[in-house]
């Protein structure tokens, strides 16, 4: 029988406790001793009968049942005891099955790609590492010593250029210091000293001529040259009345040089006017008053008195007494030695000269040694025999040990 064919064992069991507790066919059959005893036989073997049809029933209904073929059905409640006609009824009452619905079938899932996912990433990973770990190696054996040696070299360098600084921090301190201390022992230098192609001039026209064909600029004169060369010129006498004012001056002064009109010259003027009333060369009689002075007062007459000249510095001093005592017969006398110690320098010059250098035969050697006098040819012996024993002396000499250099 094919699978399908099989009753449950649960419900054959069920079925057959039915059909064991009603009577066989062989008891049915024989007959009962009394009619009590068959009505009352009759009576149980219908309820028995009953139960044995609901148990089948309740057997077609089953679930398990329900999809089996019908021969098997029939053939079962056959084997069970029950008739044809019961069979039927009991069929034809048993609901129909739904027809089965196959059990769906889904397909298989493909493999999980976590072991090949997983793979991928150690071999990356292990890339990485080794790729990681050949570059720290390349980096640690090639480039990391040259980088170390540039960076000493450097350092070296920047603390050799502090230093070099630093000493000269030092030395300019020092010398500050120094030129601090020796300030006082140099010369002053005259804030109104003229310059020396000015200095000559004693007029206007002095200082107009020392230009010559070239432009006058009198802006590059100095402006004490032009008040003394101005106040040279309009000085009549000794007495201060013959002395010029100031208003005189400046009117000579645009008189010779039409310049100080312009709007440069007035700038020029001004500095004149400053110069003539602050420089203690120029003197006022009688003197400047304040701005705010009352009264009235008559014209100041001015005059230039010329500086003192500067006293020497000490080492002037110092230069000018150390010429006084040296003795002046001294530096004239000349030794009666003088002139063979020159001539003796000379000629060794000459032999050190002549010495190494290479031997060149003359062209006509006979014509040339008659044309020579006795006293060129022995000198040239001389020459000869002095050279020969330079040579000889220079071949022969002893050598002297030398230390080589022991490098620190």
């Amino acid at each position: 029988m094919a699978p399908e064919d099989k009753i449950p064992e649960n419900v054959a069991t069920n079925v057959s406790s039915g059909e064991g507790d009603s009577p066989s066919s062989a008891q049915i059959s024989n007959p009962a001793p009394t009619a009590q005893t068959n009505l009352d036989s009759v009576s149980q073997g219908k309820g028995e009968r009953s139960l044995l049809l609901s148990r089948a029933q309740s057997f077609l209904q089953s679930p398990q049942i329900s999809g089996q073929d019908i021969f098997s059905k029939r053939r079962f409640l056959r084997e069970k005891g029950l008739h044809e006609a019961e069979i039927d009824t009991l069929l034809h009452d048993a609901p129909t099955s739904a027809p089965l619905i196959p059990p769906r079938t889904y397909p298989q899932p493909p493999p999980s790609n976590l072991p090949n996912l997983l793979l991928g990433l150690s071999r990356i990973f292990s890339w990485l590492a080794g790729g990681s770990a050949i570059l720290i190696f390349i980096y640690y054996r090639f480039f990391l010593p040259r980088i170390a040696q540039s960076y000493m070299a450097r350092h070296s360098l920047k603390n050799h250029h502090l230093a070099l600084l630093r000493r000269l921090t030092t030395a300019l301190s020092t010398f500050k210091e120094t030129r601090a201390e020796t300030w006082s022992v140099l010369p002053k230098a005259d804030p109104w000293r003229e310059i020396s192609p000015y200095s000559k001039c004693s007029c206007i026209d002095d200082i107009t001529s020392s230009f010559g064909d070239q432009e006058i600029l009198l802006d590059t004169v100095p402006p004490v040259t032009m008040l003394r060369c101005g106040l040279a010129d309009l000085s009549k006498g000794e007495g201060d009345e013959q002395k010029p004012t100031a208003e005189e001056l400046f009117r000579y002064l645009e008189e010779k040089a039409p310049w100080l009109l312009s709007s440069g010259g007035l700038k020029y003027e001004q500095q004149l006017w400053e110069l003539l009333s602050t420089c203690p060369l120029f003197s006022a009689n009688p003197a400047l008053s304040p701005a705010g002075g009352q009264g009235s007062q008559p014209p100041s007459r001015w005059s230039y008195t010329p500086p003192l000249p500067p006293d020497p510095s000490p080492v002037v001093k110092s230069l000018s007494s150390l010429k006084l005592v040296l003795p002046k017969d001294q530096l004239s006398k000349s030794s009666v030695l003088q002139g063979t110690l020159q001539a003796i320098s000379e000629f060794t010059g000459y032999i050190s000269t002549q010495v190494y250098m290479p031997y060149r035969s003359p062209a006509n050697g006979v014509g040339i040694a008659s044309n020579l006098g006795p006293i060129e040819e022995q000198l040239r012996r001389e020459i000869r025999a002095l050279k020969g024993l330079v040579l000889n002396r220079r071949s022969f000499m002893p050598t002297i040990p030398r230390t080589s250099a022991i490098a620190p």
